[in-house]
């Protein structure tokens, strides 16, 4: 029988201190996947998805996304 593996990725993104209205929210991520399972699609998904609002080869960063800093600073949250 395989070895079955589990990945897990986490990423925090917030600041513990005292309430700041430029920084509202904290947020934990947590991305569980099975590496048997074939996730391609769903990351090509998201990739063109990406490109087709304008952020071709873009890496997504929550903080300046909560920010609302440079590039985010006009998207809809």
């Amino acid at each position: 029988m395989a070895e079955k593996i589990l990945s897990v990725f986490i990423d925090e993104s917030g600041d513990f201190g005292p309430y700041d209205f430029h920084t509202p929210f904290y947020l934990v991520a947590m991305v569980l996947h099975n590496q048997d399972v074939d996730i391609s699609k769903n990351i090509d998904d998201l990739e063109n998805h990406l490109t087709n609002i304008g952020y071709k080869q873009h890496a997504i960063h929550t903080g300046p996304l909560i920010r609302r800093e440079s590039v985010y600073a006009n998207d809809l949250m």
